[in-house]
């Protein structure tokens, strides 16, 4: 057990460090602005310089350290009992995303609202000296403890769907297309199979980005179906699907470090 959470915390540090955060800071301005993923990285370093890129690191590390530990332990553990049922490869891999994904949603939204409070104010007035603790106190203050869970369902059921879809198809690309057979280039490109199709449901991130914006703005978060009939009326359906391009390249490094990492390993 402590060893799964181990290496499950220092995968998810690493891929954040090595490139993760600042995918998430341009899908998220990405998301919430009119900018494609060009403009959007080149809006945060003209404003903050390459290190605008990395805002948030300190929350996003501490995030990484027990989401990527909670992840792996949850994961390999619904993998064991899956195998004592029998269960195929296949399912044993959607169970264990599913299971990891759930678990990482209760550590993973109070920080997701950190990181998108953090880029949705950056360069506002009033938040020029903006910082994780600052963030914090403010939701806290005007919402309640309560207020760092907004969004929570969203985050439940897009982490669910996430690992889950990434660990499924990864297997499926493994197994089924047998990749693994052609070793290390194979199982990369499991993994590329893999977070590719996990980002059908952006459109529950996207929607999880604009209430954690709002809540972060100071503002009253509306209702999952609210967000998703404005957003429709304003952008049509392409609008749901703001951010895919820097979100499917996230989902790629991130498949790669958490499920074909430990796939390698034998967890």
């Amino acid at each position: 057990m402590g060893r799964n959470l181990l290496r499950g915390a220092l995968l998810r540090i690493a891929s954040d460090v090595l490139g993760g955060t600042a995918m998430e800071s341009v899908k998220t301005r990405v998301t919430t602005t009119a900018e494609n993923s060009i403009q959007a990285a080149r809006g945060i370093i003209s404003a903050q310089g390459i290190g605008g890129l990395w805002a948030g690191t300190p929350s996003r590390t501490i995030e990484g350290f027990f989401m990527g530990g909670m992840f792996l332990w949850a994961s390999t553990g619904t993998k064991v009992y899956m195998k004592q049922f029998g269960a195929s490869k296949t399912m044993t891999a959607l169970a264990a995303g599913l299971v990891g994904g759930v678990v990482q949603s209760v550590v993973m939204t109070p920080s997701g609202m950190i990181f998108t409070s953090l880029n949705v104010n950056r360069g506002k007035p009033g938040f020029e000296n903006d910082n994780a603790l600052s963030v914090c106190k403010r939701v806290i203050n005007e919402k309640g403890v309560l207020g760092m869970y907004t969004g929570l369902g969203a985050m439940a059921f897009r982490q669910a769907s996430n690992w889950a879809s990434r660990s499924f198809f990864t297997e499926l690309a493994r197994t089924s297309f047998q990749l693994s057979s052609y070793g290390m280039m194979g199982e990369i490109a499991s993994g590329v199979a893999g977070g590719l199709c996990s980002c059908w449901n952006t459109p529950i991130e996207t929607i999880r980005v604009f209430m954690q914006r709002d809540v972060a703005m100071g503002n009253e978060a509306k209702s999952f179906p609210e967000y998703w009939n404005d957003i429709v009326d304003a952008n049509g359906v392409p609008g749901l699907f703001r951010g895919v391009t820097p979100r499917s390249i996230q989902a790629i490094w991130q498949t790669c470090f958490m499920v074909v990492v430990p796939n390698v390993l034998g967890v």
